[in-house]
């Protein structure tokens, strides 16, 4: 098994990593029992032994710990097992069975975010199967597996004509050449760098001047204040500008896409070359195709977003690369983030 996914006799497996389950559930034992081993003796009778108080402690630590392995390794322990003809999902002891032919199957991502700052992400298999819509939640499920995982229930890649003259005559009518924008990328990053260089020049010049002899005994010296705040205030969009500058990197200007490979800019990457391509779904904010090469070396590239444009669409880029892919089946993959 790699990364939850094993293959057993003609059949895909795609399970949470058990290693991932056993470690966070001892973590998560770990910490509750030393709650309990601080916590709960202050809620205990004051005439009670110690004795008594030790063996009460250990065990409601050893039943919140068998409630949590429980909870980790069998209630929430979901596998999704892919046959040719079927579909099973479930746990041991509840599991049930879709047939593919009759059976859609689309994912759900959900992002949750503690003040601002990403704390977690929800992995979720939507079932539509007799009229209903089933969300079957995947804890432990790493974006890996997921990919997998989704891959394999709702294949991206076209299936390849049998004639190779209608397949030509339909990449025919796809466009070939897109451009790409990013001079709102460009202003962006340009204007964080700007403001960061007056900032940390204002922050200078006031410091060197409160250096000077009798400045700080003067009317202007509560200008010394503003030192620490550009200060910061110019670091912070120092490393905005040089992130910007970073992704400002990964764009290219120019994309072509024929049969043989992907050319960005100046530089041609063959799909015989390559082991995997992902592309992120049209919906998302920002739209990345990313490179995995035999040799293991990835590269990424920003090819849409709210400041980076697209010609023409990204839509009829993933499109273009799914026909090209189409001798290539395994090729190409979605990269549901």
């Amino acid at each position: 098994m790699v990364d939850g996914v094993s293959v057993v006799s003609g059949e895909r497996v795609f399970r949470r990593d058990p290693v991932r389950g056993v470690v966070s559930a001892l973590v998560i034992s770990a910490l509750l029992s030393a709650v309990t081993l601080f916590v709960l003796p202050q809620f205990l009778p004051r005439r009670m032994d110690l004795e008594t108080r030790g063996i009460l402690v250990l065990v409601v630590a050893l039943v919140l710990t068998g409630v949590v392995f429980t909870s980790v390794l069998w209630l929430r322990n979901t596998r999704v097992v892919v046959r040719g003809d079927s579909v099973e999902i479930g746990r041991a002891g509840n599991r049930e069975v879709y047939d593919r032919a009759t059976t859609g199957f689309r994912s759900k991502i959900t992002e949750h975010r503690t003040n601002g700052l990403r704390s977690g992400v929800t992995r979720a298999l939507i079932v539509y199967s007799a009229g209903r819509e089933i969300t079957i939640e995947l804890p432990g499920f790493t974006r890996s597996t997921f990919n997998d995982l989704m891959a394999v229930l709702t294949p991206l890649a076209s299936p390849a004509p049998a004639d190779p003259v209608d397949a030509a005559r339909a990449r025919a009518h796809l466009p070939s050449s897109f451009t790409v924008d990013s001079s709102k990328e460009r202003s962006l990053a340009a204007g964080l760098m700007i403001g960061a260089v007056v900032l940390l020049l204002v922050a200078a010049a006031v410091g060197a001047l409160a250096f000077s002899p009798g400045f700080l005994d003067g009317e202007l010296s509560a200008l010394v204040l503003v030192v620490p705040f550009a200060g910061v205030a110019g670091i912070g969009l120092l490393i905005g500008a040089v992130q910007r500058r970073r992704v400002l990197r990964s764009i290219p200007a120019h994309v072509a896409v024929d049969h043989h490979g992907i050319r960005l800019d100046d530089r041609d990457i063959p799909f015989a070359q390559l082991t995997r391509i992902w592309l992120t779904p049209t919906g998302y904010p920002v739209r990345r195709i990313r490179f995995e090469r035999a040799a293991g070396r990835r590269m990424t590239h920003v090819l849409g977003s709210s400041r980076v444009d697209m010609t023409p669409d990204y839509a009829d880029f993933l499109l273009v690369v799914r026909a090209q892919t189409a001798h290539l089946p395994e090729l190409l993959r979605l990269d549901l983030e």
